[in-house]
């Protein structure tokens, strides 16, 4: 985080309004991946075969669209508008550059989704070091390419791309590795469906049932962050005190 945040003290004007722009962007956008992590838990718990691997990709495909489309109508209708403008009460500066970037994280949750899923196949099959060298791997790229992209002309076109691809190729990275260690370690040798010794097949119903209580807490959990801007920025009626 502080090296996305360093993307964006680059630019000298309004180098507050763009953190918090993007920073009331990112916590929105967390409590929307916050519950996919926890489809790990659905990758070590039902996933015993080819079948339900593609189950639970097609559950967590479903749930990245569905935030997906839930970025995009915040970023562009008047829901966005009331939610990060009104609701918030800071500035039309800071509530366009944020709902830019909320546009612009718009894929990050099925990215996101696509890691976690196959991080609990690995763990299942006690790969915890690949899972780990993944987390690692995403840290590293982003500070990375935070160093890179900050000696492109981002820095004077779109600064708020900075952090924001960043975050992009850190999260590619560490899904590459995941679905490569699948592909190489566990696909060939599950079975392409579960026998009875298994439990049979696990059904999308199955899947969702164990997975949206633990999505529930974790989303609860991610709340508190968007609250406490909200309270915040409301306090103090808007403007540049809001925005600091």
């Amino acid at each position: 985080k502080q090296a996305l945040n360093r993307g964006i003290t680059t630019v000298r004007e309004d180098a507050i309004e763009m953190l918090a722009s993007y920073g009331l962007a990112y916590s929105l956008m967390k409590f929307f991946t916050g519950p996919m992590s926890d489809f790990k838990n659905v990758g070590l718990v039902f996933v015993n075969s080819k079948r339900d691997r593609r189950k639970a990709v097609l559950c967590m495909v479903v749930a990245g669209t569905i935030a997906a489309v839930l970025h995009t109508l915040i970023a562009y209708t008047e829901l966005g508008y009331y939610i990060i403008n009104k609701l918030h009460h800071v500035d039309d500066s800071v509530g366009n550059k944020t709902r830019k970037a909320f546009l612009y994280l718009a894929v990050f949750p099925l990215l996101d989704a696509m890691a976690w899923t196959h991080a609990g196949i690995l763990l299942k099959h006690k790969f915890s070091f690949m899972v780990g060298c993944a987390s690692i791997s995403d840290v590293v790229a982003q500070v990375v390419f935070v160093a890179i992209l900050l000696h492109s002309h981002l820095e004077c076109l779109e600064p708020l791309l900075i952090p924001i691809l960043a975050l992009y190729m850190g999260a590619l990275v560490r899904c590459t590795i995941l679905c490569l260690g699948y592909y190489k370690n566990i696909h060939d040798i599950i079975p392409d469906h579960s026998g009875p010794e298994l439990g049979g097949d696990a059904t999308v119903r199955k899947m969702l049932s164990f997975w949206w209580p633990l999505a529930v807490i974790l989303a609860t959990q991610r709340i508190s962050r968007p609250v406490v801007n909200l309270f915040v920025s409301r306090d103090l009626r808007g403007g540049s005190a809001a925005t600091e």
